[in-house]
């Protein structure tokens, strides 16, 4: 029996009519109560729990709070006046896998400190969004700031954002300027083997050849292949003569292959060379007998 008859049925006896339970939700969803909104969510990391509201709960241009505690676990590397190219490839897959990348390019800027009090006519009341994005930006600087050497602090001295921190480093240290541009190839004219190793030396081209490339002035195989077969120790000059004539240049993998073996090889050759004499003064010369003592 469906309400509105017990209801017809209850009137014709005298009896009270009792009120219809409210209707069950449907599949549609029609007459589904409205859902609660989610509790605050926790985001843990190796040393705490920071408890985080749902962007539902925050705002258009809210975002959750990322602690980035363990950051000198995952960016080992500090930057140098040297390295922009490589700390570059760790600290950007890491913001950016962290979900707050869009701070430190510029993508989402500060919003207004203040909101309008429609009571007080002013705009007197801090806006809880600009309060959200301060205290990430503020984490996200002291992750990039952790991330340098002294030497490289004085250029980010008077930056307060992580974007500023981001822009200033990008323009000193991968800079597409001209005296950038004139000052890498500078270093590649002076590059010298010296006593350094073959892997030594040819890390600081790859280093020098990735920054021109990175600064929009990337420097062809066979300019790199002479740079580097200019600044070799004498002991290279053979290989150097076999390797120049051939009709391609050599890509760097291949042309740090030649000279690890050939140094290999001279090493082997020089030890060999070294350890001969002394068997030589040892063991090889005939023993000369010893003098008499004349009568």
């Amino acid at each position: 029996m469906d309400s509105t008859a017990a209801a017809d049925f209850s009137l014709s006896t005298g009896g009270a009519a009792q009120p219809a339970s409210p209707p069950q939700a449907t599949a549609a969803g029609a007459f589904s109560s409205p859902q609660q909104p989610p509790p605050a969510e926790l985001v843990s990391d190796s040393s705490s729990q920071v408890p985080v509201v749902p962007l539902s709960l925050m705002g258009t241009h809210a975002t959750a709070i990322v602690p980035l505690a363990n950051t000198h676990q995952v960016v080992s590397l500090k930057l140098t006046n040297t390295n922009y190219l490589y700390w570059r490839m760790q600290m950007k897959p890491y913001l950016l896998g962290q979900g707050v990348f869009h701070f430190v390019d510029g993508s989402v800027p500060c919003p207004p400190s203040h909101i309008f009090d429609s009571f007080a006519g002013s705009s007197s009341i801090i806006s809880p969004s600009f309060l959200r994005w301060k205290q990430q930006d503020q984490l996200i600087l002291s992750a990039l700031l952790s991330s340098l050497f002294v030497d490289v602090l004085h250029l980010v001295v008077d930056c307060s954002t992580s974007h500023c921190v981001w822009r200033t480093l990008e323009k000193a240290l991968a800079s597409p300027s001209n005296s950038r541009i004139m000052q890498l190839h500078g270093s590649f004219q002076d590059l010298r083997q010296g006593d350094s190793s073959v892997s030594l030396y040819m890390q600081q081209a790859k280093s020098l050849f990735d920054e021109l490339t990175a600064a929009g002035r990337p420097m062809s195989l066979e300019d790199f292949n002479l740079y580097v077969f200019r600044g070799l120790r004498g002991e290279f000059k053979d290989l150097v003569t076999s390797l120049i004539t051939k009709a391609e240049p050599l890509s760097y993998a291949d042309l740090h292959s030649h000279l690890l073996t050939h140094e290999l090889l001279h090493k082997n050759s020089f030890h060999s060379m070294a350890v001969a004499p002394s068997l030589l003064s040892s063991s090889s010369l005939p023993q000369q007998p010893p003098l008499l003592p004349t009568p």
